[in-house]
């Protein structure tokens, strides 16, 4: 799997274990489903989108695809905003899990913990904009 802009940088701590002094993540994707906003005990939001990220660098057509959580109020407004299609930065970190599939074996998979969430294209918009611009030119035309 690539993903696109990581940088992550460890140094050796004092006391000889590796200490991460820097995850910084910047995608641009498109969201593959609608998001789901789940609320803690405590009624924090947290909403889970699932991203489809075009492979510039392969010859063949095809996208990477990654996980990402928000939290909090950003995370109300990802849910409330963002739709299956729309395009969108994020700005955060990467956090790994693991879990043991049907077969037993183990996995990693690695998610964004994004701070930071940008909508860059609104499909529906657009959508507005050809039609206003089709409606402007028959005006123009009588």
């Amino acid at each position: 799997m690539v993903l696109y802009g990581i940088r992550c940088v460890t140094r050796v701590s004092h006391k000889g274990g590796k200490e991460n002094i820097m995850n910084s993540v910047n995608i641009i994707g498109r969201l593959v489903r609608d998001p789901e906003l789940k609320r803690t005990d405590d009624g924090l939001a947290i909403c889970n989108l699932r991203f489809a990220i075009d492979d510039t660098y392969s010859k063949e057509d095809r996208a990477d695809f990654i996980n990402v959580t928000v939290f909090g109020s950003q995370a109300e407004i990802c849910e409330r905003y963002l739709r299956k299609g729309f395009m969108a930065g994020m700005s955060g970190h990467i956090r790994s899990e693991s879990y043991t599939d049907v077969e037993g074996v183990k996995r990693y998979p690695i998610k964004l913990i994004a701070e930071s969430v940008q909508l860059l294209q609104w499909p529906d918009h657009e959508e507005k904009t050809k039609e206003e611009s089709s409606f402007e030119a028959q005006e123009e035309a009588v």
